[in-house]
């Protein structure tokens, strides 16, 4: 269906897969290849959602984190997902989450494109 969609669309909380079925999951695969095609953002949000440990870093969510950022590092964008509504896990830092993304984008510049310039080309801003 998002496939079909003749619009630009963006998805929340890295893809939402639980960070337990890892990247090689078909659903996944699925979702990179959607990615891949290039109407799809992806907001770096929400990784204590879909992670299975109790505080940050979120190691697990790491490689799911890092297959994003390598299929379309022009369409991915950060935040924090701030308030953090409906927290089934210890509410995390929002310093914390922001050191995670040093570790799932060690690039300088790659980290640019996700705080700054891809932002600044969804939002138009």
């Amino acid at each position: 269906r998002l496939a079909a969609l003749p619009v630009e669309f963006s998805v929340g909380h890295l893809g939402y897969m639980p960070a337990a079925c890892g990247v090689g999951h078909p659903g996944f695969q699925s979702f990179l290849a959607l990615f891949r095609e290039g109407r799809c953002w992806v907001k770096l949000t929400g990784s204590y959602r879909i992670t299975g440990l109790k505080a940050t870093p979120y190691h697990d969510v790491t490689p799911i984190a890092e297959a994003l950022i390598e299929t379309r590092p022009d369409r991915v964008i950060w935040g924090t997902d701030w308030p953090h509504p409906i927290t089934k896990i210890p509410m995390p830092n929002d310093g914390a989450l922001l050191d995670q993304l040093s570790l799932w984008a060690p690039d300088a510049e790659i980290r640019r494109r996700i705080l700054v310039d891809n932002p600044a080309r969804l939002y138009g801003f």
